[in-house]
């Protein structure tokens, strides 16, 4: 628990060790950074850093790579039941000790993992565990993963956008897409980097570095400069900035705080985190099946992975499109998820039905305008829906089926591949589902119009 306020102690006062209020220009822009820096520090946690060590880990434990698949997916999910807890912890004592015990946290994790052969062979010691060859490598995985997972994918990424959205309302899409682009660079330079690392010290050896940096650097960086709200620091969302004068969004405007109850009965709830859900769920898939899925589409393993960056770089010109669409008092946030889902729909299509490498513009098109949207989207409609006091348990279950569906996904693309024989239709599955959430995106209104329309 948490004590409040009044009673919290002098190292976790919003004004020391320094004071946003007395910043010579306004903080939120410093929360930016490091909103952005903590989203780029879950790499280790996210599916882009595990991939780089999974066949060194294969090796080291003497698993085959449907085991490690396995224990992956049972550890991702197991990950993913916490993060409701997670959420409330957040909405509790606030994003800037969240981050700071996250990051702790993630940095432990990544130390303990670096002995994983050793904490197997202990475990082999005990009664039963010797029965299967692959028992105790594997729930060793099981737990390291669900560990990794809920700290890096699940409560350093969701404190650090949480934290964002409670500084900015009026650019909140703005401040969201130059915080995306950076991360998207980021993660796209991450498997170079941690190979990189891996070459030089050794799987084990990145991994004790790396969580060395978070205890003794990252950590610290949070806990100076990471604030929870602009109110407790003596300021206003935005800070000075007014803007244009123009005709009220109703998108934009908070009549009223939803709690995780409320929130969850809503439609509009449902129709944007399954659409984020299922980006996540296929996306993870292909990453994780890239070079078989090259196979059957009759491209190249070089080929097939050199489709990232381009479709990196529409991701990161459409989230800036996304951001400048959700700040104008024309659009409606419901329409912009309908983008989503039909740009994702035909990147699904490219890939269920498309003749490569010709069809691949589109496979790049709709995939990187439907990154972009997730980005985009993803952080802004949870607080411009629902409000900021209950925030981070909303962003906890939102988080809880992201995580579950990158979780699933991997298995149930190997299903449909092993029962049907093809990747392919696993993609066909997809574009229908992404074109039943596009119609149905037409009616997931932002609540608070309703809550406008009860105060009048």
């Amino acid at each position: 628990m948490c004590p409040s306020s009044r009673k919290i102690s002098r190292f976790w006062q919003p004004d020391f060790p320094l004071q946003p209020r007395r910043w010579p220009f306004f903080y939120g822009w410093m929360i930016v950074v490091f909103a952005t820096l903590g989203v780029s520090a879950s790499m280790p946690g996210q599916t882009v850093g595990v991939s780089v060590f999974t066949a060194r880990l294969a090796e080291a434990l003497g698993l085959s790579a449907m085991q490690l698949s396995v224990a992956y997916m049972l550890g991702t999910l197991l990950s993913a039941f916490g993060l409701s807890a997670g959420g409330r912890f957040f909405d509790r004592c606030g994003a800037r000790r969240s981050l700071v015990y996250s990051v702790l946290a993630l940095g432990v994790v990544l130390l303990g993992l670096s002995f994983m052969e050793l904490f197997s062979r202990w475990l082999s010691y005990l009664p039963l565990m010797d029965a299967r060859p692959w028992l105790a490598p594997g729930l060793v995985l099981v737990v390291g993963f669900a560990l990794l997972r809920f700290t890096g994918q699940g409560m350093v990424t969701m404190s650090s956008r949480a934290m964002l959205g409670k500084w900015f309302n009026r650019r909140r899409g703005v401040v969201t897409a130059w915080s995306g682009a950076v991360v998207s660079f980021a993660f796209s330079g991450a498997p170079m980097g941690f190979e990189y690392l891996i070459r030089q010290l050794g799987w084990q050896g990145a991994w004790q570095l790396m969580g060395l940096v978070m205890i003794c650097v990252l950590a610290l960086l949070f806990w100076i400069f990471a604030r929870d709200n602009p109110e407790e620091c003596g300021l206003e969302m935005d800070g000075d900035y007014v803007g244009k004068v123009q005709r009220e969004n109703l998108d934009s405007v908070i009549y009223r705080d939803y709690t995780l109850a409320e929130a969850r009965r809503t439609f509009s709830f449902w129709a944007f985190t399954a659409m984020f859900g299922l980006n996540g769920l296929v996306v993870t898939a292909y990453a994780f099946h890239i070079i078989a899925v090259g196979e059957e589409l009759g491209v190249s393993t070089d080929y097939i992975l050199r489709l990232f960056m381009p479709a990196a770089i529409v991701a990161v010109v459409s989230g800036f499109a996304v951001a400048w669409l959700t700040d104008q008092p024309f659009v409606r946030i419901k329409y912009l998820l309908c983008v989503m889902a039909v740009s994702a729909m035909l990147g699904f299509c490219a890939l269920a039905m498309g003749d490569y490498p010709s069809i691949s513009w589109l496979h790049i098109l709709g995939q990187g305008v439907a990154g972009g949207c997730f980005g985009g989207l993803s952080s802004i409609v949870y607080p411009r829906f629902f409000g900021r006091q209950h925030l981070g348990a909303i962003s906890g279950l939102f988080m809880t089926v992201i995580v579950m569906s990158s979780a699933v996904g991997p298995f149930l693309f190997s299903l449909v591949e092993l029962y049907l024989g093809a990747y392919r239709a696993g993609f066909a599955f997809a574009a229908i589902a992404a074109g039943v959430i596009a119609v149905a995106a037409l009616a997931a209104d932002n609540p608070q119009r309703r809550s406008r329309t009860d105060a009048l």
